[in-house]
């Protein structure tokens, strides 16, 4: 029994043409006769003929896949960036790989050779901000690609992203023109320059309303990551010496206004909660929550920028940083007034 893959001379001995008219049949090569190509092509299906994508994509120097290079395919956040990089991908006849590294940094570079030794044509890629030796390695081998939702500091690419520092400030001046003066702020992970960005633009806010850095009680990211898959995010809660939450992104302040729920406080008449990343735009079923994001489309832009990229290598690195907006959708209010 024959253990190697049909081949494309096996599809010609069974059809009785040659494989260069067997493999412009499969091409859809209309320059042949359709009776001919709709022959050749029913016989492939029959035999269960798999185009050979990789020796394709030596001769015509394309492989028409691209790679996304993601953190953690857990978050909601990315989940819907792919599905949306992967709609405009079809679009131009491009397929979607994804590569994840499971929040795991250590796997960044070895998912970036994978990538590159698959001969992707491109490379859509989730950093942190200390990866610039990753960065550079793609630089080195010449692979287009394009950095999404974040920055790397000391590298000039292509890179799209929201304005993080303003929704940091936006979500402070939010909450102080409501009244709040006490606050708890549950991070992202240090490593992202989102992070970074927000929680600066939060005190940017405080600082110009001369309120005290000391007024906001901060739970570091890696601490929130765990407690969050641990689902223990309710052990930050106490004491409730805050009015108002501010969340580093959406997938955590529903778990945390459960939690409230749970210790019979009411969002927001009694706290305040508000979130970063607005996942209802892309699930309107989920609840109602008051977040910060960009109007601007990341996924779509990132892959048409890619697109670009492949094209024309030569374009000049280009940064685009998309304004961001509060989604109010109830979930703050003035802090009560024993507060």
């Amino acid at each position: 029994m024959k253990s190697a893959r049909i081949t494309l001379k096996d599809v010609s001995e069974q059809c009785g043409y040659t494989v260069n008219t067997v493999s412009r049949a499969l091409r859809d090569d209309i320059r042949l006769p359709e009776s001919t190509r709709i022959l050749i092509q029913e016989k492939a299906r029959e035999m269960g003929y798999i185009r050979n994508s990789m020796a394709s994509s030596l001769r015509s120097g394309r492989s028409h896949i691209v790679a996304v290079i993601v953190n953690d395919l857990h978050n909601q956040h990315f989940s819907d960036l792919l599905n949306r990089m992967d709609r405009e991908l079809r679009k131009a006849d491009y397929n979607l790989m994804i590569l994840c590294m499971q929040l795991d940094d250590s796997l960044a570079e070895k998912l970036i050779h994978t990538a590159i030794s698959l001969s992707v044509d491109g490379i859509l890629y989730f950093p942190n901000f200390d990866q610039k030796p990753y960065i550079e390695h793609m630089l080195r081998n010449h692979v287009p690609f394009v950095l999404l939702d974040r920055r790397v500091n000391g590298i000039e690419a292509d890179i799209v992203r929201c304005d993080d520092e303003q929704g940091g400030y936006l979500a402070g001046q939010h909450l102080l023109a409501l009244g709040h003066r006490r606050f708890l702020f549950l991070s992202g992970v240090e490593k992202s320059s989102s992070q970074l960005d927000r929680y600066g633009g939060f005190l940017r806010a405080l600082r110009e309303a001369g309120i005290s850095e000391e007024s906001v009680r901060t739970i570091p990211g890696e601490t929130v990551e765990a407690a969050l898959a641990g689902n223990s995010i309710g052990n930050f809660l106490d004491p409730v010496d805050y009015t108002a939450v501010v969340c580093f992104r959406d997938e955590v302040a529903y778990p945390v206004i459960f939690a409230l729920r749970e210790r019979g406080m009411t969002v927001p008449q009694d706290i305040s909660v508000i979130s970063f990343d607005h996942l209802r735009a892309e699930n309107p079923t989920r609840p109602a929550l008051t977040s910060i994001y960009t109007e601007g489309n990341i996924a779509g832009i990132g892959v048409k920028m890619l697109l670009e990229r492949i094209d024309d290598p030569s374009l000049p690195p280009r940064n685009i940083i998309l304004p961001v907006q509060i989604y109010e959708e109830g979930t703050t209010a003035p802090p009560p007034v024993q507060a």
